[in-house]
């Protein structure tokens, strides 16, 4: 185990480490030392320790490129939540240069990597990494938002219209387009009347969830 487990006196992480030492087969042990990673981020609030565990479970997974995917996965997500962009996109590039077959695991490192991109001005960068998640599902909302931010960096602001509504048709319980679009609307009012389409489109869109 890495150096400083473990770093609680909980029963929670003792019962989860005698579960580590207990694993009879890799499937098993992998699980276990999936749950020590959440305890570990979630509870201890110890990213660190997450981190060396997850690092330790990429040279055991070696053989299994879908795992070592979701691991790279989760590496980008806790490097993003701390705002270290560069390292989270490193993250999120190792997994896809993995080629994951799991859909969603590819929609979700080609996302996050577009939303790094972003985060760092890269905007040009970051529109082709959500275009390559929505071709891999136009169904969810994430890519569709995230390539709106990528368009409205470069200056694009009717695509990134066009792209908010279409990530709130996708899912209208999220707020993060529709708050978007509201500022969008609100910065640059002459849209509304450039783009009568967007009320008209989420319109109908209420009218046939409505129905």
């Amino acid at each position: 185990m890495p150096f400083g487990i473990p770093a609680t006196d909980t029963q929670t992480e003792q019962e989860i480490l005698g579960a580590v030492e207990a694993a009879t087969g890799g499937k098993e042990r992998s699980e276990t030392l999936w749950r020590l990673v959440l305890f570990y981020q979630e509870q201890a609030k110890r990213s660190d320790l997450a981190v060396a565990l997850l690092e330790l479970m990429i040279q055991e997974s070696s053989d299994d490129t879908e795992s070592t995917a979701i691991i790279y996965f989760v590496l980008g997500r806790i490097a993003q939540a701390d705002e270290k962009w560069t390292l989270a996109l490193e993250h999120y590039e190792n997994g896809l240069c993995l080629l994951p077959k799991q859909r969603e695991t590819a929609y979700f490192l080609r996302n996050n990597a577009g939303y790094c991109l972003n985060a760092q001005g890269l905007y040009s960068a970051g529109e082709r990494y959500c275009q390559w998640a929505i071709e891999i599902d136009y169904k969810r909302p994430d890519a569709f938002k995230n390539l709106g931010i990528s368009l409205y960096g470069q200056g694009d602001l009717k695509g990134a219209a066009w792209l908010w509504v279409q990530a709130i048709k996708v899912d209208p319980s999220n707020p993060e387009a529709r708050n978007l679009l509201k500022r969008l609307l609100t910065n640059h009012p002459a849209l509304k009347s450039e783009c009568a389409w967007i009320q008209q489109e989420l319109k109908d869109f209420r009218k046939i969830i409505q129905s």
